[in-house]
């Protein structure tokens, strides 16, 4: 190989794909995998019942005519034949796509001798019994089935090792990706595996979005959000956290992780309430600074970025979107909402001292830390005011970032100053009471 050949040469990776049966071997096309240094070997049942190898030539876009046997039956591979397999294909890992008695078989000698697997996972049974065995390089999993997908956040894999990719042989629109989608997805892994760019990262910021009633929305939000975060400069999370809705709202959002590893979809029970969601968010929320943005898509989360520096380097607790402070950013909220606004931030100002054009928008960054010796109260929409009367008094570091309010694409609002309102006295005493004596009083009526 020529010196600059080398330089610019790309990393590669050969897969020993285990299919159960025919099909399997039609799901994973040798060109495509080619195309992003992918070569292929199958292991197949033959009519004979022997069980045998052939290897893909990418030299002359084929696959070799002979076969190699490796053992007379599925019943007669054993590690000895394994091991045969391994030294005529020198496979980097395992690749397998069914759960037949062949793929449970290569699996388990493959985890013998350390030889990384890429497992397509389609059954419970599968994912409650993914192998934890100590590799040189990682397994890989891909989840193929949607109703996988709540019960694979339980694993702490979830994101890095252990990824919604859909089925290379099965479409699952109009909820999940297509087959064809599914495969780049899947070669997309494998490639980010081969150039060692699987880490087990841990998100810098989690973004909670609470969400009642909002099947309509939360796609739109989701989006948005991920385009928010796709130059990188953030690692972060999506939570949508379902807030017992009666609607499709929950379904919606499982729909949205296949998108990406980033969105997790979560649901609560009984009671709703805008603050239980929230408070659920942050309780699931693994980075230590948190975004708060509603489901609705009223929120301009474009912004997130900035919010997000604010409080990370420039030792802000907590930095609100402020709708407030230039007129073309609130002309979209109705007037009855900005009249009880600026009632509560004259009343704020007078009572506790802390002057701010923006006391209650639900968008806001903070850092989780701060609540940890008080905790969160808030059951509703008084959260808000909560969150920043005790990042104030705890402090002193509380700034606001400018917005604009968006209208809602579908729905209604179900916030009411008049609901609402009972609760947000109640967070004014207890700060008013925190200000004159220094502690924060729990007090429920």
């Amino acid at each position: 190989m020529a010196p600059q050949d080398a330089a610019t040469a790309q990393p590669s990776t050969r897969l020993l794909v285990v299919c159960d049966n025919s099909d399997h071997a039609t799901w994973l096309s040798p060109g495509e995998c080619s195309a992003v240094g992918v070569s292929l070997a199958l292991l197949t049942p033959a009519e004979s019942g022997e069980v045998r190898a052939r290897m893909f030539l990418p030299a002359r876009g084929s696959w070799a005519t002979e076969h190699i046997a490796i053992s007379s039956s599925i019943e007669a591979l054993n590690l000895s034949a394994f091991r045969q397999a391994i030294e005529q294909c020198e496979p980097d890992a395992c690749l397998v796509l069914g759960d037949g008695t062949l793929s449970r078989l290569v699996w388990m000698l493959s985890d013998l001798v350390l030889l990384p697997v890429f497992g397509l996972i389609s059954t419970h049974a599968q994912l409650v019994n993914l192998g934890r065995r100590e590799k040189s390089r990682p397994d890989l999993f891909f989840i193929a089935n949607g109703d996988l997908l709540p019960a694979a956040l339980a694993d702490e894999r979830y994101g890095t090792t252990l990824l919604p990719t859909g089925h290379p042989g099965k479409d699952l629109r109009p909820d999940g990706p297509s087959a064809e989608e599914a495969r780049r997805q899947l070669l997309q892994a494998i490639q980010r595996w081969t150039r060692a760019q699987i880490t087990d990262l841990k998100p810098d910021l989690s973004i909670v979005v609470p969400a009642y009633r909002e099947s309509q929305n939360v796609p739109l939000v989701c989006g948005r959000l991920l385009e928010a975060m796709a130059n990188g400069s953030v690692e972060a999370e999506i939570l949508v956290v379902d807030d017992a809705s009666p609607d499709d709202t929950y379904g919606v959002a499982i729909a949205q992780m296949w998108r990406s590893p980033r969105i997790r979809a979560l649901t609560k029970r009984l009671p709703r309430g805008m603050g239980f969601a929230i408070r659920h968010g942050v309780m699931q929320s693994r980075a230590p600074i948190v975004a708060i943005t509603m489901g609705d898509g009223s929120d301009e989360v474009g912004e997130i970025p900035a919010m997000f520096r604010k409080v990370r380097d420039e030792g802000y607790a907590l930095v609100i979107g402020s709708r407030y402070r230039r007129r073309e950013n609130y002309e979209a909220i109705p007037r009855l909402y900005r009249f009880w606004s600026a009632v509560f931030r004259w009343t704020t100002a007078i009572l506790i001292g802390l002057r701010l054009r923006d006391y209650t928008n639900a968008f806001r960054v903070f850092r989780k830390s701060i609540f940890e010796k008080r905790g969160f109260e808030g059951r509703g929409f008084e959260i808000s005011p909560e969150i920043t009367f005790k990042a104030w008094f705890a402090t002193r570091k509380v700034a606001e970032h400018d917005v604009r309010h968006l209208k809602r694409s579908a729905g209604q609002s179900t916030f009411s100053f008049l609901r609402a309102g009972p609760g947000y006295a109640l967070m004014l005493l207890k700060a008013l009471i925190c200000r004159v004596t220094g502690r924060w009083f729990v007090l429920e009526w």
